[in-house]
């Protein structure tokens, strides 16, 4: 495919909706074509530049719990409090009829519970979205890695004075992953670094980072592109490990973190 056919679909690459296929293709002509890999490297930054803006410049508590209260339908309430007949079964009335306060406890719970889930969940898609999008930036890059070699007892020095935290690289010989160098990330403006390995052709980027507030990132799959990712927490560091390869290859190279550090 020529330079001027991919002009058209390198947003579709950013935004991870090209096909396993055409993305590969991709990787493979950003690596001859430096116009191309500025382009996409340019995208995926500005997308990420958008996103620190959005968390740098949030809006007040109140503010987005009264916009969730609304996309919920929810309605307030006002209740009064009634005297029952029993007085060891007070009710709670409101215009809707006679309500028990353990039915009503029982629905404010069961509220609280469904939106605490909601949350969760919307918050780990898009740490796991915001992962993708500085490992898709670091591919899209024609210089993807700041020290390049396949010498762990050359990376792992050179992250000194960068970061604020030492960790331990993994030893790879008869494993099928390779060791392509290393370079500083950012996430929510903390430092972190990022080493990328080969496996089978595919790229698989390792963030290690200090475990200063919880995350809310567990191991899954991005279901709308084709990243599968592995994160725990370990001597007071966070991992994550994400690529766009099968599960099975992720959870090796996590198993190999894992006994290294």
């Amino acid at each position: 495919m020529s330079c001027a056919q991919w002009q058209h679909r390198i947003a579709l690459y950013v935004d991870r909706e090209l096909p396993a296929g055409e993305r590969d293709a991709f990787h493979a002509h950003a690596q001859s074509c430096a116009a191309c890999a500025a382009q996409a490297l340019a995208a995926a930054e500005g997308k990420l530049a958008v996103r620190d803006a959005g968390q740098r410049y949030a809006a007040p508590a109140e503010l987005r719990a009264r916009v969730a209260q609304i996309a919920r339908g929810e309605k307030q309430r006002s209740w009064t409090i009634a005297a029952a007949a029993d007085p060891d079964y007070p009710v709670v009335r409101s215009r809707w009829g006679v309500m028990p306060r353990w039915a009503l406890a029982a629905a404010v719970l069961l509220v609280a519970v469904g939106t605490f889930i909601l949350v969760n969940q919307r918050e780990q898609r898009q740490a796991l979205s915001e992962f993708a999008d500085l490992h898709v930036a670091t591919l899209a890059s024609a210089n993807p890695v700041e020290v390049v070699s396949t010498d762990k007892h050359t990376v792992k020095p050179w992250f000194q004075g960068r970061i604020p935290f030492a960790f331990d690289l993994p030893e790879l010989g008869g494993t099928p992953f390779t060791l392509v160098g290393g370079r500083v990330a950012y996430f929510r403006q903390e430092p972190a670094a990022q080493l990328v390995f080969g496996y089978q052709k595919h790229m698989i980027s390792v963030f290690v980072m200090r475990d200063a507030a919880p995350l809310p990132v567990e191991s899954g799959a991005d279901h709308t592109s084709s990243f599968h990712l592995r994160s725990w927490r370990q001597n007071g560091l966070r991992y994550v490990v994400i690529g766009d390869v099968n599960d099975g290859a992720i959870q090796q190279l996590s198993a190999l973190w894992q006994r290294a550090d």
